[in-house]
């Protein structure tokens, strides 16, 4: 082999066609430039992860994006389902929260209902209402209920204190100590 071990593999010099070193920074014969071919340069594998990172990323997106398609639909069906809500009594409320938090719990939460009750306070920021019962003088019970979109807040706003409503909506929360909360879908005033 001409040249030794320095030589390495031959290859042909991309101006003048000659064969040099693969490892010649220079054609002998012509001075050219040996240019790697881009395919073994640093810069194409750059290239190449950031494109697959790019591709990799868009895909989580838009499995991303498909989900919540499937959670947009879901929630338009659920939506346009009717929501039956179970009439109940706040007294029989309150009254099952003193008895047994848990058993209250696992027989209100997550449920649609109906209550009656004397408004007692109004956010100022009409981020909730608070109810209690039309029957008793003195209520510990809180009975929160969120008020979530600008047709239930316009509803608040021609309400006062004192006044007997209806609200419907579900119950998200119950504790004995705080209570229950619940997320109006519709108010109406007595």
């Amino acid at each position: 082999m001409k040249g030794g071990k320095n030589m390495g593999k031959l290859i042909h010099c991309s101006s003048c066609g000659k064969e040099i070193a693969s490892s010649a920074r220079t054609c002998p014969n012509c001075g050219a430039k040996n240019k790697k071919p881009f395919y073994k340069t640093v810069w194409f594998w750059v290239i190449v992860v950031i494109v697959l990172a790019v591709i990799g990323g868009s895909s989580r997106k838009s499995d991303n994006d498909s989900s919540s398609n499937n959670e947009v639909t879901n929630n338009s069906s659920q939506e346009n389902r009717v929501i039956e809500y179970q009439k109940v009594d706040i007294d029989e409320m309150e009254d099952a929260l003193e008895r047994n938090a848990a058993v209250a719990q696992d027989t209100y939460k997550g449920k649609y209902v109906e209550v009656t009750g004397e408004l007692s306070t109004i956010d100022s920021k009409l981020s909730y209402i608070y109810i209690k019962s039309t029957t008793k003088d003195f209520d510990l019970t809180r009975f929160s209920c969120s008020v979530k979109n600008t047709a239930t807040k316009d509803v608040v706003k021609t309400l006062e204190k004192g006044q007997t409503i209806v609200v419907k909506g579900k119950i998200t929360g119950v504790g004995e100590v705080m209570g229950y909360d619940l997320d109006i879908d519709e108010i109406v005033a007595l």
